[in-house]
């Protein structure tokens, strides 16, 4: 009876895809008024020259009042209102964009952007390490094309250190040895408990000892390379009381001629930045510091700013800057980030810095001491550098960027100049990703502000509020049953590929589980997603560039054998032994609720061989495309 309902349902489904007519709308690229790019020998911020000495010494502020920095333009990126359907949505990294506008033009996972005439900077960024097995594609397609230092991160295995209640322990002490006992790795864990280990960045060795250690107490743990990608270590302890946390905010900022719009920024908002993280209740202890970089024959290569706590001192040196020199785009960044390395960070709180910049580094000086050292001594010391793309950037720059953020556990943040998307003043469409509280800004300082917010909440008990990530299918009528479900499926299939944590070779063997219901009422509406879900996977352009779709016909046969009701298929325990089985390597399960007007959908991506979740995520779909609608 079941083989024969999904037959139908499958042949309703297909019938109404067939139907489906209509062509994908033109797409228009983003692009600003001017679309021009500002030389880096232009836009010389009129400013007290800076004398060329090591480090700046702070002077008295004025009495000059902070700017409100005026309006601001539309963010490039992806319409949240209403994404275009698989067939003409490019592969799609996670993007994180606050107000409705047009992709990057090329269908890449690039993200840089030009910069437009018009003033106005707003901020989006991409999480590496969250869409993992994107960024490991990122790395393969552009690695022949630009310049670059290798960094071994295409295996990575999380430690994470938790206290009793399951509270991270920020700080804590990390000793990675191999199994023949040499130290491979050491490292202060961020402030969510992690640290980031690479076996590939330590020859052949399968089998690994940590030791973390936090105050007295300490605690080992054997894991292998093949293993699970995260591995957790947790003390009989409770983590004492955070106060007045310290937190050391770095700006590593290109001062050559086209940063002057970045620069001026940074001086009319800092005050707003301490004031939004002095203000919280946990009152961390602010400092702020730069290291400001041109190149080899400028005025200076780098100079520095001490941390100091003083926000007047600083702002003067912040008013003394002076954008200018430059001229032929590589600038001495290395240079730049081994002078943040040796400055004095505090031990027992957060540290971020954030590299500011529109051109890629020099790689061709012959220096010693590589952006790939400085990343992992900022992993060592429990450092996390974000990379700022600004104006321009090319992707030489944009790829040096990343390796740096995704290694420090930080994020790449791309700026944009005024641009406006196709989709402004457009209609919702019927499916939309919803990406959560967490990404609601549209300003640098917005985005610097609520990434040091997180940090310290970690170290609290009073978290960050956040929405969850999902997206939302609804019902329209120029547009097929059939047509939604399989724009809904394919972009969450895709999303469930980008985030895995684990990296998915191509031509993985993969299989579709029937959709669990939560109640009996939802039987056969779980079958009919299931059959959409089905559908949608085998045309997806993601699913099928990643994995080899098996067939289900001896799906039945599999779950009589285990004697395993659809209900138990949910259970990642169980569905790994359906999975082997069937000669499946990756699965995509998933459990259907009843939620309103909507049911709400919970898939998961599961690697079969240990049944550990690679990835997850959440729809919500309107009743009306249901089986009864």
């Amino acid at each position: 009876m079941m083989r024969g309902v999904s037959y139908l349902l499958g042949l309703l489904l297909l019938l109404g895809l067939l139907s489906c007519a209509g062509t994908p709308a033109a797409r228009v690229p983003a692009e600003g008024p001017g679309g021009g790019e500002t030389s880096k020998s232009e836009a010389k911020i009129e400013a007290p020259v800076t004398e060329p000495s090591a480090a700046l010494a702070p002077a008295d502020l004025g009495d000059g009042e902070v700017g409100n920095g005026g309006e601001y333009g539309a963010v490039g990126g992806y319409d949240e209102g209403g994404l275009r359907s698989a067939a003409e949505e490019p592969e799609r990294p996670d993007w994180v964009v606050v107000e409705k506008a047009a992709p990057p033009a090329e269908s890449s996972p690039r993200v840089a952007r030009s910069r437009a005439d018009t003033s106005g900077l707003k901020a989006g960024y991409a999480d590496d390490n969250r869409q993992f097995n994107y960024y490991l594609q990122f790395l393969r397609e552009y690695a022949a094309q630009v310049q670059h230092v290798p960094i071994a991160v295409e295996e990575r295995i999380l430690l994470r250190a938790r206290d009793q209640r399951g509270k991270p322990l920020g700080n804590a002490e990390v000793r990675v040895f191999g199994g023949a006992g040499g130290e491979l790795a050491r490292g202060l864990t961020y402030p969510d408990g992690s640290f980031l280990f690479f076996p590939a960045e330590h020859g052949e060795e399968h089998r690994y000892r940590a030791r973390i250690s936090f105050g007295q107490a300490a605690r080992e743990v054997w894991f292998e390379r093949d293993g699970r990608r995260e591995v957790a270590l947790d003390f009989a302890l409770s983590r004492p009381a955070a106060q007045s946390v310290p937190l050391d905010i770095l700006f590593i900022l290109d001062t050559t001629g086209s940063m002057g719009e970045e620069i001026q920024r940074l001086r009319m908002t800092i005050e707003l930045i301490n004031l939004n993280l002095s203000s919280l209740s946990s009152r961390p202890a602010v400092r702020f510091g730069l290291v400001l970089y041109r190149d080899r024959g400028d005025e200076y290569v780098t100079q520095t700013v001490p941390f100091t706590a003083d926000l007047d001192s600083f702002q003067a040196s912040l008013n003394r800057l002076e954008a200018f020199g430059g001229g032929d785009d590589p600038e001495d960044l290395q240079a730049a980030l081994e002078a943040a390395m040796r400055l004095s960070w505090n031990r027992g709180g957060v540290r971020l810095a954030f590299v500011i910049t529109d051109a890629a580094p020099h790689l061709d000086y012959g220096q010693s001491y590589t952006y790939a050292n400085a990343a992992r001594d900022a992993r060592a010391k429990g450092i996390k550098i974000f990379g700022v793309g600004t104006g321009g950037l090319d992707l030489a720059g944009e790829y040096v960027l990343r390796q740096v953020a995704q290694y420090t556990a930080a994020k790449y943040i791309f700026l944009t100049y005024g641009e406006e998307g196709e989709s402004e003043g457009g209609a919702p469409g019927s499916v939309s990703h919803h990406t959560g509280a967490n990404f609601q800004t549209d300003k640098l300082e917005a985005i610097i502000i609520r990434f040091a917010k997180e940090e310290l909440a970690f170290l609290s008990d009073q978290p960050v509020e956040t929405e969850e990530e999902y997206f939302q299918a609804n019902r329209v009528e120029q547009e097929q049953k059939g047509e939604t479900l399989e724009k809904l499926f394919g972009m969450a299939v895709s999303q469930l590929i980008d985030y895995s944590t684990f990296n998915i070779p191509p031509d993985t063997p993969a299989a579709v589980l029937p959709l669990s219901p939560a109640t009996g009422q939802l039987a056969l509406p779980a079958e009919y997603f299931t059959e959409a879900l089905v559908l949608s996977f085998g045309r997806g352009e993601a699913s099928r560039r990643t994995f080899r779709v098996l067939e289900r016909r001896d799906l039945q046969a599999v779950l009589s054998e285990l004697e395993l009701e659809l209900s138990g298929l949910a259970e990642e325990g169980q569905a790994a032994k359906v999975g082997q089985l069937l000669g499946a390597r990756v699965l995509v399960l998933g459990r259907l609720y009843p939620k309103g007007q909507s049911y709400e959908l919970f898939l998961k991506l599961l690697w079969v061989e240990n049944g550990e979740v690679l990835s997850a995520t959440k729809a919500l779909i309107d009743r009306r495309l249901g089986i009864e609608g």
